[in-house]
């Protein structure tokens, strides 16, 4: 079968994290596989060429460009058109918008999974994509928030939508001791520290700056406290700005954006993430499922993953004094970290496993 993987980005983000798991596993089952970008390839585009897919961009650099957006559209034609493929998969909006613009063009079984939540976008961009949606053969959701936000609210047709779970590789994503401290060793981490770490796209709605306020006030009283932060993105400058007025360059560690996330989360103690806005964070499963407890926002499902006071906390995303309570709580509690990390642990091996195996079910179902 010819599989069409047409993503927004291929920079690290958990959509791009879930394709490339999707578009590998079909193309070990030997299927015949292709991924576009439409934006510059990033860490996730460049490790799918080093493992065997093929990836390409469209270079797409502006936001809303009429003339560039066309171009693109007609070369994305040209590419489904060439490719011949029996399913087209798309991830996040533009990529999903333009996929549903050419199938306008060019017939062909159309897959969409946003990674978004849609909730936030402005009024256009819904009406936009709810004008558009009736081109997918099977629109799927990632979490139960977007499913029931498309359902309700963007009037999807409930027997075209389908929800398909984020999920992790249990085999990949799973505690090591041994790792642990040989990734602690290349970070140079001392093992008296305790480790918070936050995967995401450093984005104004990933609110780092709540986060670094909490945390000065929790190395305040943990002087071993460490705050390692993974990933890059526009607001880097303003969170450099803030570590170095705050004092904070030898407690923060920058990592920037990496295409192999598995070290930093084995050398990790604690998960946080205090967005405002996500759907189902692929970076909090793989955390679990690596065995760390998380402290997350109240925002999309993060809340159905970690269960409060037993998986983890939840907390409001704007609060830095609780914030900081809870990363004290854990920071100060080991025997609390363990017990609430095997726990998470044991939620992602019940509710969170890999989707790939159902999506290529579902590819077959819709030829």
């Amino acid at each position: 079968m010819k599989i069409l993987y047409v993503c927004t980005t291929t920079d690290m983000g958990g959509a791009e994290t879930a394709l490339r798991a999707l578009a590998l596993a079909a193309h070990k089952q030997g299927h015949s596989v292709k991924v576009i970008s439409l934006k510059p390839l990033g860490s996730i585009g460049r490790d799918m060429q080093q493992q065997g897919l093929e990836v390409f961009s469209l270079d797409m650099v502006g936001k809303l460009n009429p003339l560039e957006t066309a171009g693109v559209l007609g070369r994305l034609i040209q590419e489904i058109e060439s490719f011949q493929p029996a399913v087209v998969h798309a991830f996040l909006y533009r990529a999903i918008q333009l996929c549903r613009l050419a199938k306008r063009k060019i017939p062909c079984r159309l897959i969409t999974t946003p990674h978004y939540d849609l909730s936030h976008k402005n009024y256009l961009l819904r009406l936009l994509d709810r004008a558009l949606k009736d081109e997918d053969t099977l629109s799927c959701a990632e979490s139960r928030a977007t499913a029931s936000f498309l359902e309700k609210k963007q009037r999807y047709v409930s027997s075209k939508l389908r929800f398909v779970s984020n999920g992790v590789d249990l085999n990949h994503f799973i505690p090591d001791e041994t790792a642990r401290r040989q990734a602690r060793a290349l970070l140079h981490i001392a093992d008296t520290d305790i480790v918070f770490l936050c995967v995401a796209r450093l984005a104004a709605e990933k609110n780092h700056s709540v986060l670094l306020e909490a945390f000065k006030a929790v190395i305040s009283r943990q002087t071993t406290a460490r705050l390692l932060l993974v990933g890059d993105g526009p607001e880097k400058e303003k969170i450099v700005q803030i570590i170095r007025a705050e004092g904070l360059e030898k407690a923060v560690l920058l990592a920037g954006e990496v295409s192999n996330v598995k070290p930093y989360l084995l050398a990790s103690d604690i998960f946080i993430l205090v967005s405002s806005i996500e759907s189902l964070p692929m970076s909090l499963l793989e955390a679990c499922s690596c065995g760390l407890p998380a402290i997350v926002s109240k925002c999309g499902d993060m809340p159905s993953v970690v269960l409060h006071g037993e998986t983890g906390f939840v907390c409001n995303a704007k609060d830095p004094i609780i914030i900081s309570a809870l990363m004290a709580e854990l920071a100060e509690n080991k025997p609390l970290r363990q017990r609430m990390g095997q726990a998470a642990r044991r939620r992602i091996e019940r509710y969170y496993t890999s989707p790939e195996q159902i999506y290529l079910k579902i590819y077959k179902e819709i030829q």
